[in-house]
């Protein structure tokens, strides 16, 4: 309902790959591994906002896959219940916070991956960058032409533009940016025009 992007990273020649973000629709998104035989190693999740984890229960019971996230989340995860009443969501699934969780630097399943902590929309943001893709996967922490919000319990301005200038806007300027929601975008036109980024880059 918040037209959050889910991501299929693969790799085109072993067809393995990792969700990012399943936060609904799950039977298209079930519809999509099934015709490209995508063997899912991973279901990764940025930040435990109800629009990024919904359909979780689905995707994990389809693949096979287990979930991770970053435990700095724990607390928001467990009140989605909470979050989906707030937008008129009722009966919300029941999907318990993961049992595996991703810090800084760790490794990812596919495309040589890795994670990288991103605090200040959530405690617990993390964006998902491959290198050799020249791709990054940011969940709500940066946009094209805005940035995440930080009026949200856990979000913390000071911390969300530490994340940006010193994790994410470091990357090579060719890197292609997927949000969480919106039109994709890369780092350099984000320095370039991101009105958020305070002419640091500029």
């Amino acid at each position: 309902m918040l037209g959050c992007n889910m991501s299929i990273i693969a790799d085109p020649h072993s067809k393995e790959a990792v969700l990012v973000d399943p936060g609904g629709d799950p039977q298209d998104i079930i519809e999509i591994i099934s015709t490209q035989e995508f063997k899912v190693k991973q279901i990764l999740i940025t930040h435990a906002h109800f629009d990024h984890i919904l359909a979780c229960n689905e995707l994990e019971k389809f693949t096979g896959a287990e979930v991770f996230y970053n435990p700095s989340d724990r607390q928001l995860w467990l009140s989605l219940p909470l979050q989906c009443m707030f937008v008129g969501i009722s009966n919300p699934p029941r999907i318990k916070p993961p049992k595996n969780t991703l810090a800084h630097g760790d490794a990812l399943q596919v495309r040589n991956g890795r994670v990288l902590h991103t605090p200040g929309h959530t405690q617990g943001s993390i964006c998902f960058y491959f290198e050799e893709d020249k791709l990054i996967c940011t969940g709500d922490t940066l946009f094209a032409g805005s940035v995440g919000r930080t009026d949200l319990p856990g979000g913390n301005t000071e911390q969300l533009m530490v994340s940006l200038k010193e994790v994410v806007l470091v990357l090579p300027d060719d890197t292609r940016v997927i949000p969480g929601h919106g039109e994709e975008t890369s780092i350099g036109k984000e320095k370039r025009e991101n009105p958020f980024i305070n002419g640091e880059f500029r």
